[in-house]
């Protein structure tokens, strides 16, 4: 069956493979996690027709921005925000 027809991720399956990926980057500094990420990303990008690339990253771009907000309420819902997090 071409990719193109397989059925879409389930919430599931996505937070599964998220949070295999997550126990890699834990205890990692900002800066490997941020390399191991982008290289990801590369990747990805990579498998796309040349023509889609640029469409194809600024889709992911735009679902990353989307996730930031909900992302941050998670990571900080337990604790709350460092001080001096808050935006001016």
């Amino acid at each position: 069956m071409p990719w193109a027809r397989k059925r879409r991720p389930t919430i599931g399956q996505v937070n599964d493979l998220v949070n295999a990926i997550k126990q890699h980057l834990q205890g990692n500094g900002p800066e490997l996690q941020g390399a191991a990420l982008a290289d990801l990303l590369a990747m990805y990008i990579a498998g796309h027709h040349p023509a889609l690339r640029e469409e194809v990253l600024n889709l992911h771009i735009e679902m990353v921005r989307a996730l930031v907000a909900p992302n941050e309420a998670a990571i900080f819902a337990h604790f709350g925000k460092p001080e001096g997090w808050e935006a001016n």
